[in-house]
Formats: C-alpha cells, sequence, structure tokens
C-alpha cells in the first residue's frame, strides 16, 4: 500500500482520507484544524505536525483546498510542500480551482521535477462518504495510472480528460452547467407555483420530459451531435414557446432571467439562419459567436 500525505481536511478531503485509510494506505494528515487532524488520527490516519511533515518522503501528496490561492501558498508559501517532495512523489490536486492555477502550479513543479495530476472530483460530500466520486483527470497518462491507486480509493470511476489543466477546465464545465441548471429549475418550480400549479405533480411531469431529461443524451444526441439539424422541435417553435413563457410569466411578476437571456440566444439563431432547424442548432450559434472552426455537425 502507498503512503500518502492529505493536506485539507473539509467536509470532502475529511471522507476522501478516511476512504485512503479504509483500503489500507498509510494516511498523513493536516490541516489548520486541529479537531479535524484528530479526527482522522483517530480512525488510523498520522497526524502530521505541518503540512510538510504531511508531504515529506511520500508516494503521493494530495491536497484538497477550498481556493487556487490557497493551493499555491501550500506548496510555495510558508508551508513549504513543494519543497518537502522528493522526485518520486506524485502530486495529486483534487481542489476545484481555476485553469490558470492549475497550470501555474503544474509548470513550477515541473520546473522542480515533480509531477502533478489535478484531478477535481464531481460529487458530494455523500459521495465522498461512500467512496462514488468522479474523478476528473488531467495529466500524462503515465502519472494518472500512477495514481489510480488513490482514485480508486475515493471514486468509482476515473476519466482521463488530457493533460495537466483538462481535469480543471472540464470541472469548471461541469459546474457551469449544474450551476446554472440549478437555477433554470428554480425559476420554472416558482412559475409553476405562482401560476397556480400542484408543484409536486408539475416535478413529475417535467422529470419525464427533456426539462428533467436533459439535452446531452437526448435531443442533442439524436440530431446534432449525429450530424442533422433537420428540425425533431423546431427552433422557431421553441423560441416562440419561450417568449410566450416569459410573457406570461411578466404578467405573474415571476423573474424570469434565466429564461430571458435564453431568448436572446435564440433570436441570435434565428438571426443566423436556424429558425428553421433542430432546436440544439442553438450551439452552432454559439460556436459562431466564439469564432470556433467548423461546424459540430458530424462530430
Amino acid at each position: 500500500m502507498a503512503s500518502i500525505g492529505f493536506i485539507g481536511l473539509g467536509r470532502m478531503g475529511n471522507a476522501m482520507s478516511r476512504k485512503l485509510i479504509d483500503v489500507g494506505h498509510d494516511v498523513w494528515v493536516f490541516d489548520i484544524s486541529a479537531a479535524a487532524v484528530k479526527s482522522i488520527a483517530d480512525v488510523g490516519g498520522h497526524a502530521a505536525a505541518s503540512a510538510a511533515e504531511a508531504a515529506s518522503n511520500r508516494d503521493f501528496v494530495v491536497t484538497m483546498l477550498p481556493n487556487g490561492p490557497d493551493v499555491e501558498e501550500t506548496l510555495f508559501g510558508v508551508p513549504g510542500v513543494a519543497k518537502a517532495m522528493t522526485k518520486e512523489t506524485l502530486y495529486i490536486d483534487m481542489s476545484t480551482i481555476a485553469p490558470d492555477a492549475t497550470d501555474k502550479i503544474a509548470g513550477r513543479l515541473l520546473g522542480m521535477g515533480i509531477r502533478m495530476v489535478d484531478a477535481p472530483v464531481g460529487g458530494t460530500s455523500e459521495f465522498a462518504e461512500r467512496g462514488q466520486l468522479l474523478i476528473l483527470a488531467g495529466g500524462d497518462p503515465q502519472d494518472v495510472d500512477k495514481a489510480q491507486v488513490v482514485f480508486d480509493a475515493v471514486g468509482r470511476e476515473t476519466i482521463h480528460c488530457g493533460a495537466n489543466g483538462a481535469g480543471t477546465r472540464t470541472k469548471l464545465v461541469n459546474n457551469y452547467m449544474s450551476t446554472a441548471l440549478n437555477v433554470l429549475t428554480a425559476e420554472a418550480l416558482t412559475f409553476a407555483e405562482v401560476a397556480g400549479l400542484d408543484v409536486k405533480r408539475t416535478v413529475k411531469i417535467l422529470a419525464g420530459t427533456t426539462a428533467g431529461k436533459g439535452f446531452l443524451s437526448g435531443a442533442y444526441d439524436r440530431k446534432i451531435f449525429s450530424g442533422d439539424i433537420s428540425p425533431e422541435f423546431g427552433l422557431g417553435l421553441a423560441s416562440k414557446d419561450l417568449n410566450l413563457a416569459l410573457v406570461y410569466g411578466a404578467n405573474l411578476n415571476v423573474p424570469l432571467g434565466v429564461g430571458a437571456a435564453a431568448s436572446q440566444v435564440y433570436a441570435m439563431s434565428r438571426a443566423d439562419g436556424f429558425g428553421q432547424s433542430d432546436w440544439s442548432a442553438v450551439l452552432e450559434t454559439l460556436r459562431l459567436s466564439a469564432a470556433l472552426p467548423g461546424k459540430t455537425l458530424n462530430g
């Protein structure tokens, strides 16, 4: 089994370090909370007196910290974790931080001869407690393979997203979609309640349609990802339906900001000539706006 330094024992890090101990790894932990460190020491971990001690002469060093500046300070600031690691140590950052911070950290460590994998996770603390996190790994394939002994203890699946930084970038795209959908969901349920509908019944209905099932494995997969934007549900009709909802919502004094923003994208897409196409063609409009080359069609 591996010798692992684990730094950052919030709800996620606490659960993850416990899972590493459960499968027999030798885990040295550090956190600014002495109580958090003690809680892991009580179940078989080693309480390090400092972050540097947790990282010294380990096979792996894992950080699970709140943000990029925390990671950079832990590595290169007073805690001195980067200097405590050896060239045989594989550093794994499982925090969710900005991509440019990941790039900067990976570059600085490589200059010191230390390999890095960025591996933010998908899933809540409940998934961490069960060892069922989704690991989004960025790094050299050999490094990701080496890190799998750590990932297997805390996750249900590891997806190698690409080179260093790809894990961080994938996590941000995922979080963008989920956090925006959260607000849209809240808008829709508020809309339903103000309109006098039974919310629980409405939820049951939405869960059985594209609204609840989502687009990626449904409309997008059947249409634009398959090279076909002939209308299964026309973009012009979708735009009309959305605008009807926005007008009704305005009459009820329901704030529908996400829907209003989406309406502008549909208007742009109609202007781009996609009014008679499938509603998934809004993807082409946004790709045009981002000056991306080629088309999504046919991959």
